[in-house]
């Protein structure tokens, strides 16, 4: 007999999405947190009273997790371009940016800083890297993705005494990270 069970689950991106959250469903055995950004406050981010409007031809992002459930965790994110009229009545166009994660690498920002920490503080080659974001996370990652990562982190500044960036690895807001809401 099958059962559903309800966890709570905060992380620094449900904190920053929690008003366009939609909902949770499970694909394939995975975690999927669905977040509609066409519902998120963006007259606040973009300057304007203007009212939004948006295309109807919408798409979504996938941005794997880290998840230390039995189940890996992927964030939805519903996108469409959208516009809106300025003071000088000229129609403005634009993409949501989507905070905290990576789109260019369908990973979210904590993904990214534990990778490029394990490799960097903790000396773990990519390989082990890789294997452990695999198992322990169901997470595919490649080496190349590591060691791309770990060189952005590098030329993204500011620099430390010895030229490395750290400042990938700390943490961004104040949500929790994959611990179940617990604090």
């Amino acid at each position: 007999m099958a059962v559903t069970v309800q966890m709570q689950f905060a992380s620094a991106v449900t904190e920053i999405y929690q008003d366009a959250f939609v909902g949770s469903s499970m694909e394939n055995g995975t975690t999927i947190i669905t977040f509609d950004l066409r519902k998120h406050d963006f007259q606040y981010e973009l300057g304007t009273k203007a009212t939004l409007c948006w295309r109807k031809e919408a798409y979504h992002v996938d941005i794997h997790e880290l998840s230390t459930f039995h189940n890996p965790i992927m964030y939805r994110f519903i996108l469409a371009q959208g516009s809106y009229l300025d003071g000088q009545h000229q129609r403005i166009y634009f993409t949501p940016e989507i905070k905290g994660v990576s789109t260019s690498q369908h990973m979210s920002k904590s993904v990214i800083r534990l990778a490029c920490y394990l490799a960097v503080v903790c000396g773990v080659s990519l390989r082990h890297i890789a294997l452990l974001f695999a198992a322990l996370f169901l997470i595919p990652i490649t080496k190349s993705s590591i060691k791309r990562w770990i060189d952005a982190a590098a030329t993204a500044g500011p620099h430390s005494g010895d030229g490395v960036s750290y400042r990938w690895l700390l943490p961004v807001g104040h949500g929790q990270l994959c611990n179940g809401g617990q604090g």
